[in-house]
């Protein structure tokens, strides 16, 4: 058992650095895109419970709201609250405002799918030892998608750089870097309002000089177009960590989501 959990750790690993350094090599292999898509999925959702679970599970709930506003379809601003509570829906513990800049390379061809942003986030969080802790994250990021009939499959490299305000503890700010990848698919019929997705991302975190497989985002969604620029959605996001302490808990949020584009 513990053996499989190790190789399966180190498969993780191997794959997360091998995806980041080819992915932009090969983005425009569209087999390559279906079949990566394929085999993180997999080695995500199949990973032991021995490796990725935690002592108990609590249940959490999101809620999101988001304003999109786009330009010359090239460039979009956007903004995006959200509240997070666990202890079974019962505690406050965090919230987060986030602006954004994207810009889709629509005018080359060869680049067309790709997108490249950046965004600043405010976080307040609400921690263990009862005190609010204010956080700052910048981040950067590629996005590039690839449709297939009414599939639309994506892959994402993300770094970002988070400041704690830890005045009120044992350190005035604390700075942590992390590197984020996903992938996600998403079905949507002909000329249907629904739309239904699925993503996993790998979620790696630098200390000192060395790069740490932390946790894994899965997550699952179904949308519904409301009219024609607003968007709701509902999603389960489930976080599951790699290395995991006897007192840690993992928490399951359960959200419900409104999206606006003009």
């Amino acid at each position: 058992d513990r053996a499989g959990g190790v190789l399966c750790v180190f498969l993780l690993n191997k794959f997360f650095f091998s995806l980041s350094v080819n992915s932009f090599v090969l983005f425009f292999s569209k087999g390559f895109i279906i079949f990566d898509f394929i085999f993180i999925l997999l080695l995500l959702f199949l990973i032991p419970n021995r490796v990725s679970a935690q002592n108990e599970t609590d249940f959490g709930g999101m809620l999101t709201a988001e304003y999109q506003c786009g330009f010359a379809n090239l460039y979009e601003v956007w903004v995006k609250e959200d509240l997070r509570f666990d202890h079974d829906f019962s505690q406050y513990t965090r919230s987060k405002t986030a602006l954004g800049f994207d810009y889709k390379f629509k005018k080359y061809r060869l680049l067309h799918g790709l997108k490249m942003g950046i965004a600043v986030e405010y976080i307040n969080k609400y921690t263990e030892k009862h005190i609010y802790r204010n956080r700052y994250r910048f981040s950067a990021h590629f996005t590039y998608k690839y449709d297939y009939r009414n599939w639309e499959f994506a892959f994402r490299t993300r770094y970002q750089m988070m400041m704690h305000d830890e005045t009120r503890g044992y350190y005035n700010y604390k700075m942590q870097h992390v590197w984020r990848n996903r992938l996600s698919v998403e079905y949507r019929g002909k000329n249907s309002r629904w739309s239904y997705g699925l993503s996993g991302e790998l979620i790696a975190e630098t200390k000192g000089k060395d790069l740490f497989l932390e946790s894994i985002l899965l997550v699952g969604s179904v949308d519904y177009r409301l009219t024609r620029r607003q968007y709701l959605s509902v999603f389960v996001r489930d976080y599951r960590d790699i290395y995991i302490t006897d007192d840690q808990i993992r928490t399951v949020f359960f959200g419900l989501g409104w999206k606006f584009k003009h």
